[in-house]
């Protein structure tokens, strides 16, 4: 027997209108998963016993009060408002079914709003950053700015190690430099630098030779080279404040040792050599003195005028000699090269033959602005005694330089300590230049000293220079 199905047949027009109407009434317990539909609607919980009123409520669980019976279950509502006033308690997930994550762009806004310290985009930095990383490298640039400087005066007997130390102490007050001033770090060193600076200055004679080992002199530099030649940040005055490249500050610890010392084959470089030499390697700058004017007492036409017979490279060959083994045995040496920086200074550019030889090369000019002369090249003349004096010493030291120093850590200045005599009225003379008088065994000064390049070897070693423009 056929029994005939007599339900119409579903098209597939009616199938979203059918489904609409079956959603229209489910109710926010519905979960939309084919598997969980029963005869076509979400099945929905039982609703909750009601009790009667005025009897007293049991226990979830536990069976009805005095034998009632439980109350009939109430039809699920058939509108969706009043699906909409019932509570729907916590939503219902089908633990088989994977949580959708949020997309992207969603994503990308959680992380403009999290709280981490993270960047919403790598390697971008905002204002706030960039202002702290430039503080930090001007602090950087400050604390780097003042740093202990050892710098020891090296030079032969008579090269005047001490009056160019005196010297110093006026040099600073040149506003060639800029505006510096010279602080002494303890009162045995600020009496030194006095009693020196008095001897020269008052009493206007040369400070005795140093006989004795002196006692470390400290102090510290502190200037702003600003509006001149040397500023890093531009030579011009009228610029706003000051560029804190051009405010230079660094500590100084000189030793000045007696010339005698430098001889290590005498008795007195015996005695101090080694510490001597220990000095010069743990030092990082020197400031070596020449005399040239020994090059004519001792390798003149004349042959030997002094007693002493000793040139300048025997004050430097066998110190050189014992720096270079003391910095190999510490295993600090760059490559073939020591690790200092050194300031040839060839002193004595006032005494009337070193200042004739360099007019001869054509080397001088006269400075518009104090009126002395100066040296247009140092190295040139430095090469030019070489030559001129080819039984001296001088062409060994030079080659001993070039030897053992690099070149970008080697400076030349030609100075003097005391400069030459200005009339008032006409100015410097050529055929009257120098500013000592000799006063039977003694030497005076006609007049205040004004030194000549006594700053510069320091800057150099500091590593400032006249800069290009």
């Amino acid at each position: 027997m056929v029994i005939k199905d007599e339900r119409a047949e579903g098209t597939g027009d009616d199938r979203p209108e059918r489904k609409r109407r079956d959603r229209s009434g489910e109710g926010p317990f519905a979960v939309f998963d084919p598997s969980t539909l029963v005869g076509g609607r979400a099945a929905l919980p039982p609703a909750p016993v009601q009790a009667p009123v005025g009897a007293p409520r049991s226990a979830p669980g536990s069976a009805p009060v005095n034998g009632g019976s439980a109350a009939p279950p109430v039809p699920a509502p058939t509108s969706p408002y009043d699906d909409k006033a019932r509570d729907p308690g916590p939503p219902t997930t089908d633990p088989g079914r994977r949580a959708e994550a949020p997309p992207p762009v969603f994503m990308e806004k959680l992380e403009e709003a999290s709280p981490s310290g993270k960047r919403a985009k790598s390697g971008g930095k905002t204002a706030s950053e960039k202002a702290s990383r430039k503080e930090a490298a001007q602090q950087g640039a400050d604390d780097a700015s003042a740093p202990e400087s050892t710098i020891t005066l090296w030079g032969g007997m008579g090269s005047g190690k001490s009056t160019l130390l005196a010297a110093l102490s006026r040099a600073v007050q040149d506003p060639m430099y800029g505006e510096w001033n010279m602080w002494p770090e303890d009162h045995a060193s600020q009496k030194f630098l006095s009693d020196l600076a008095h001897t020269l200055y008052r009493d206007r004679t040369f400070p005795p030779a140093t006989l004795t080992e002196q006692r470390p002199v400290r102090f510290t530099l502190a200037g702003n080279l600003g509006g001149t030649r040397f500023a890093r940040g531009g030579g011009k005055r009228w610029r706003r404040g000051a560029d804190r490249r051009d405010l230079t500050e660094f500590k100084v610890t000189l030793r000045d040792l007696p010339g005698e010392a430098f001889d290590l084959r005498s008795q007195t470089g015996a005695a101090l050599g080694g510490k001597l030499i220990k000095d010069l390697g743990t030092a990082r700058a020197m400031v070596y003195v020449v005399d040239p004017v020994r090059e004519w007492q001792v390798n003149g036409d004349e042959g030997p005028v002094a007693d002493d017979a000793r040139q300048n490279a025997d004050f430097f060959t066998d110190v050189l000699g014992g720096v270079a083994t003391e910095v190999n045995m510490r295993g600090e040496r760059h490559g073939n090269k020591l690790p200092h920086s050194i300031a040839v200074c060839l002193a004595k550019f006032d005494d009337d033959r070193v200042f004739r030889f360099a007019c001869e090369q054509g080397n001088v000019r006269l400075n518009p602005r104090t009126g002395q002369p100066e040296v247009m090249d140092a190295k040139r003349l430095f090469d030019g005694l070489c030559h001129a004096f080819p039984h001296g010493s001088l062409r060994e030291i030079q080659q001993q330089i070039e030897q053992y120093f690099a070149p970008e850590r080697v400076g030349y200045f030609v100075c003097s300590a005391v400069g030459f005599w200005i009339d008032p009225e006409r100015g410097f003379d050529f055929e009257n230049p120098s500013l000592v008088n000799p006063v039977e065994d003694d030497v005076r000064l006609v007049a205040p000293p004004r030194p000549v390049n006594i700053l510069e070897p320091f800057l150099f070693l500091r590593g400032v220079g006249p800069q290009q423009s």
